[in-house]
Parts: structure tokens; C-alpha cells; sequence
């Protein structure tokens, strides 16, 4: 009878066990299921090539090339609170010029800016603003306005809201000592989403102003795929050549029969400035693919790879 006893109370934690372990087995299984779903998860919201926050702007630029056409997200009309600009609807025949970022100033910008009286607005990289103070203030008296592209240029949308605020409100307060403090934002590679609004919002941004056309690399292009309209908001960027970009640029609307009217103005709902284009543009000179073609404030022009007049080492253009 012991023994019977024994071997029934054997077969009995023979079975618990077996529960256990299948249990065990069971949770074990649920776990590791969650832990790869998290992790495809997270993967999957990381670009192919993520920006790490704290890398400087000037290597996020050359390892992205910047804003271009095919970052461009049309759908995306609005981030409430804030409204997202593409074109501007107008009553007249006109375009607006923007210029990006700020590494390579040129003085033969500022110098076609005074002949036709060009109203430019131009979206600065604040740590690229703060290399050459003095050509901004004279950009400015020649007619420029200077908005926000945030502090070193990140991908906004993979910030902390701590963060964003801070990209975003950091440049406005830097940027009052060229005039009224920018309320305007282009975000880095065209990168937005709705907390990305309500940062801007709460950085003091009334508008966030994309672009439908662009000239890049001697190539005109617009989203549509047709020719320049009015409205258009056209993407440059303070690049070495800018200035016969510029004056390509500048032909084509002249042969539109367009004008240029200031975007600062219009989306703040004051009277258009506008530049009609009545003498001729002088031809265009496409830059010596040996040579990288970049001005200073003394308006020499500088090889690849050579220090300019402005004291900044000018690397070669890789956007």
C-alpha cells in the first residue's frame, strides 16, 4: 500500500511539472513574439539613412544634399495648428525666389539682387549664419529677408518635443539682430509632421513654407513636371555658383513673362514688392567642373578646397 502511495504522488508531480514547463514554454514563446514585434516596429520608423541629432550641419548637408523636389509630401497640406505652404495663389503673374541654409555666401547674389531688385527670403541654418554675420546684414539691406531652418539642420521628426522647440526657437532669437524675428520655417529635408507643427507653433512660427519648383545643378524642374507658373515658391541654396543658378534662373522667368514678388510680404498679407524683369539677363556661365566656384565678401572667387575671404575652409560641393 506504501508503496502505491508513493508512486501515485510521483505521477502527480511528474504531471505538475510538465505544466509548468509547458507553461513556462508558453510565456516564453508570448515574450519573445512582443520583443520582435517592438523591434520591426521601431526599425520600420527609422529612415535608411537616420540623422543622428547631433551631428553638425555642415556634414548633414553633405551627406543629404539637402532639400530637393523629391522630398516633397503634397498630400501634406497641414500640420494643425499650422498650415503648410507650397504655392501661394495670387492675382498677379508672379513667383518667389527662397535660397537655403547659408554655408556659402556670394556676393554676386547680392550684387544681382541690387540690379533687379529681387525680394529673396532666404531660410538659414542658424550655425551656418553665425560663420559670416556680416554678409547677412548686408543681404538683408539689399533687400533679403532671413526666416528659420532651425539651429544644425536635423530631422525634425525624430526630436523630442523638447527638442524641436529647441531647433526651432533657438534661431528665432538669434536672428533679431537682422530685423523683425523670423516667423517663417522650412524644415530640414522637407520633414514635418503635426508635433512638428505645434513645436513651430509654440516657437512663435506662423507659417511653414515648402516649395514647388527648384533650380539644382544647372536643372530646372517643378512638382507638376510643367513649366513655371505663378505661385510657385522656387528652392535654391547658398551654393558654390549660386550666382549663375541665379541668373539662369532668372531668364526663365523673364521669358515667362513673370515677376518676382516678395514671399515675406505676402504670406503677412502687406502689398507685393515685385521685380519686373525689363533688361536683359546676362548669359549664363556654367561653372568648370574642376573648379569650385564660391564667393566671399570681397566677391573673389576661390578654388575647391582653398580657404575663402570669409576664413572658412570651402570643401568640395557633394549635394
Amino acid at each position: 500500500m506504501i508503496g502505491v502511495k508513493t508512486s501515485s504522488r510521483g505521477l502527480v508531480s511528474s504531471k505538475l511539472l510538465l505544466n509548468y514547463f509547458r507553461l513556462g514554454l508558453l510565456l516564453f514563446v508570448i515574450v519573445i513574439g512582443l520583443a520582435f514585434k517592438v523591434f520591426n516596429h521601431k526599425t520600420s520608423t527609422i529612415p535608411n539613412n537616420p540623422q543622428p541629432v547631433n551631428i553638425s550641419a555642415n556634414m548633414a548637408l553633405n551627406n543629404k544634399g539637402s532639400e530637393s523636389m523629391d522630398q516633397l509630401s503634397p498630400s501634406m497640406t497641414s500640420t494643425e495648428p499650422i498650415k503648410v505652404i507650397y504655392e501661394l495663389p495670387v492675382n498677379q503673374p508672379v513667383v518667389y525666389i527662397t535660397i537655403d541654409d547659408g554655408w556659402y555666401p556670394n556676393q554676386d547674389v547680392l550684387k544681382l539682387m541690387k540690379q533687379y531688385h529681387l525680394p529673396v527670403t532666404t531660410y538659414l541654418i542658424e550655425q551656418a549664419a553665425e560663420k559670416h554675420p556680416d554678409f547677412w546684414h548686408e543681404f538683408v539691406t539689399a533687400g533679403g529677408h532671413i526666416e528659420d531652418h532651425t539651429f544644425s539642420h536635423p530631422f525634425l521628426t525624430h526630436l523630442s518635443r523638447v527638442d524641436q522647440i529647441s531647433q526651432i526657437s533657438q534661431p528665432i532669437g538669434y536672428f533679431r539682430q537682422y530685423g523683425s524675428p523670423p516667423d517663417e520655417l522650412r524644415p530640414p529635408y522637407g520633414d514635418f509632421n503635426s508635433e512638428v507643427g505645434q513645436a513651430a507653433k509654440d516657437s512663435g512660427i506662423k507659417h511653414i513654407v515648402m516649395w514647388d519648383a527648384e533650380m539644382k545643378n544647372s536643372t530646372f524642374s517643378t512638382r507638376s513636371g510643367q513649366r513655371l507658373k505663378s505661385g510657385d515658391i522656387i528652392l535654391l541654396h547658398w551654393e558654390p555658383g549660386l550666382d549663375q543658378e541665379l541668373l539662369k534662373l532668372l531668364t526663365i522667368i523673364q521669358k515667362q513673362n513673370l515677376g518676382i514678388a516678395d514671399l515675406t510680404k505676402a504670406l503677412n498679407g502687406e502689398p507685393l514688392s515685385i521685380s519686373w524683369l525689363k533688361t536683359p539677363i546676362p548669359a549664363y556661365k556654367p561653372a568648370s567642373p574642376s573648379t569650385t566656384r564660391t564667393t566671399g565678401t570681397s566677391g573673389k572667387t576661390v578654388a575647391s578646397g582653398t580657404k575663402s575671404t570669409l576664413g572658412k575652409i570651402v570643401p568640395k560641393n557633394k549635394s
